[in-house]
């Protein structure tokens, strides 16, 4: 399988991040959305990720990808069947946190006399109440695989991190102690944002 996605993008960290969890076969192929060339023909849409799947099927969105690779193993479920629209709700309000931190990006580098002030505001205020409740949900890591809704965390919490750093640590302890403990994962090492090779699964 090849997974269509880049360097920074937490979405399809999101998928690489559950293939390597579950041993699951994948070439990350990075792809330079500005020329995307035949990417165009892979999804029209001209989004990442995107999934070739060795049958020939082409799967588009993190989350849908997500499902599929849980066809992909024998391992734990990746979306477990007890209390599967709690999980969802997770991963969505996970994801929901990295939107708000890529369209704050997104605004930041906007030219100066573009930008809002006013948005960028509201975007914190959202990444901020989105943190404290996932802060309150959170329980501590363990050592078991991790599920979709723990890897959407991941990568919600690193991309923070990476596109706009702050001391939310000191305001959401819960989800700070679980970062730190599963930072140390070699699934979440080698996958960092910013990263300039590309990873395949499995390691």
């Amino acid at each position: 399988m090849i997974l269509y996605t880049d360097a920074s993008t937490p979405f399809g960290r999101k998928c690489l991040v559950a293939a390597l969890e579950r041993g699951i076969a994948m070439e990350e192929q990075f792809i330079d959305l500005a020329n995307p060339g035949k990417f165009a023909i892979t999804n029209p849409l001209i989004q990442i990720p995107a999934l070739a799947t060795d049958s020939g099927e082409v799967y588009f969105d993190s989350d849908v990808i997500l499902q599929y690779l849980d066809t992909c193993h024998s391992g734990p479920a990746l979306i477990p069947d007890d209390d599967r629209f709690g999980h969802l709700t997770r991963i969505h309000l996970a994801n929901g946190v990295i939107e708000s931190t890529l369209l704050r990006r997104m605004e930041q580098v906007r030219p100066d006399g573009e930008k809002s002030a006013k948005f960028m505001t509201h975007l914190e205020a959202r990444i901020s109440r989105g943190l404290n409740r996932l802060d309150k949900l959170r329980k501590p890591a363990t050592d078991a695989p991790l599920t979709a809704e723990d890897i959407t965390l991941l990568c919600a919490l690193d991309y923070v991190d990476f596109r706009h750093p702050h001391d939310w640590r000191s305001g959401a302890k819960k989800l700070a102690a679980w970062l730190e403990k599963t930072a140390e994962r070699p699934s979440a090492k080698v996958s960092l944002p910013g990263r300039t090779e590309a990873v395949n699964s499995p390691l």
